[in-house]
């Protein structure tokens, strides 16, 4: 998957919290239709730009207290593969002033080869295989709480794919003096969807709480394995368990050295240890001794919220930022 064809899906993304958006400012009996117009024209002007939306269907929003906004069908294509969303949106649980309660969805995500040959059974067992590894299910739940000069984010998303289940979350808080003034609707448009406003991210401060990665292998190891018996009938050497284990030897190795290089070249030391228990518990996972990895990043118990520059957390090496703050845990079962 080429870059251009990532950047449209984040862009889908994008179009989606503008929706969002004009959902906490407009306070109508007609904000369904606004919501769907503005979607959608903000869409049709992504397709034209991008160049990699083949084909959509209209957001249609719904329901009275609660409102969901979906499309039933955006196809992002290049020309090798094609990303079909299905049921792709957000629903609107809680809104007021002060807080908001959200949630972001990929009902359906179908991945498909382009100009695919019907004939050509190998690379059909490829396909199939590297399919097993795309999420086709993705649920973000978003809430959003402001008090005085802060807003404290909490984001947990469950991303399914056929061989494995991903949980990630981010607690973070984001601190500016207009937020005192403002509410969840203002913060939105001026701090996040804002463009002008963007450019003077240097005066936002932000504090990371809580990073969170986890793992669940529900078949993972072993589509592994079948990709490492792939790889070997090409290359003709012999498939066992011995070699299936020096492949992924040979991948800690690289790993590591990858990391290591970045190390040395950002003169950055935090957390050795744990990196390379990281690879070591990784590659366990790998090989199916463990069924399920995770790590976390988690603000140390004595430390109170540390805020730094938002421009400085994003463009700046941070590491002292996360060595003097957090404790890193890796964990596998």
């Amino acid at each position: 998957m080429n870059k251009k064809l990532l950047g449209s899906i984040l862009g889908i993304g994008a179009i989606i919290a503008i929706g969002l958006g004009v959902f906490l400012s407009i306070k109508t009996k007609d904000i369904k239709s606004h919501i769907e117009q503005t979607l959608n024209e903000k869409l049709e002007s992504f397709v034209q730009e991008n160049g990699l939306i083949t084909e959509w269907e209209p957001f249609s929003c719904s329901g009275i207290i609660n409102i969901g906004c979906y499309s039933p069908k955006i196809v992002a294509t290049d020309e090798e593969a094609s990303f079909i969303f299905e049921n792709m949106g957000v629903d609107i649980d809680s809104i007021d002033n002060a807080s908001l309660q959200a949630s972001f969805n990929i009902k359906n995500l179908k991945f498909e080869v382009t100009d695919l040959d019907e004939n050509d059974n190998e690379l059909k067992k490829n396909i199939a295989l590297l399919s097993s590894f795309i999420p086709h299910k993705v649920k973000c739940d978003i809430s959003l709480k402001q008090n005085d000069d802060k807003l404290a984010e909490d984001i947990q998303c469950t991303i399914t794919a056929n061989n494995a289940t991903y949980q990630i979350q981010n607690v973070d808080t984001y601190q500016h003096e207009s937020f005192k003034t403002q509410n969840i609707a203002q913060i939105l448009q001026n701090a996040f969807m804002n463009e002008e406003e963007s450019l003077h991210v240097d005066e936002y401060k932000y504090a990371l709480n809580h990073l969170s990665f986890a793992m669940k292998d529900n078949g993972f190891s072993k589509d592994i394995y079948k990709y490492y018996e792939l790889q070997s009938k090409m290359l003709g050497q012999p498939i066992n368990q011995e070699g299936f284990e020096q492949s992924v030897g040979n991948m800690k190795m690289l790993l590591m050295l990858m990391l290591n290089t970045v190390r040395e070249i950002s003169g950055d030391n935090t957390y050795e240890n744990e990196t390379v228990k990281l690879v070591e518990t990784f590659g366990d996972f790998v090989l199916g001794k463990n069924k399920e990895f995770a790590f976390t990043l988690k603000r140390k118990p004595d430390t109170q919220e540390n805020f730094i520059s938002l421009k400085q957390f994003l463009q700046e090496p941070y590491h002292s930022y996360l060595k003097d703050n957090f404790t890193f845990d890796i964990t596998s079962k």
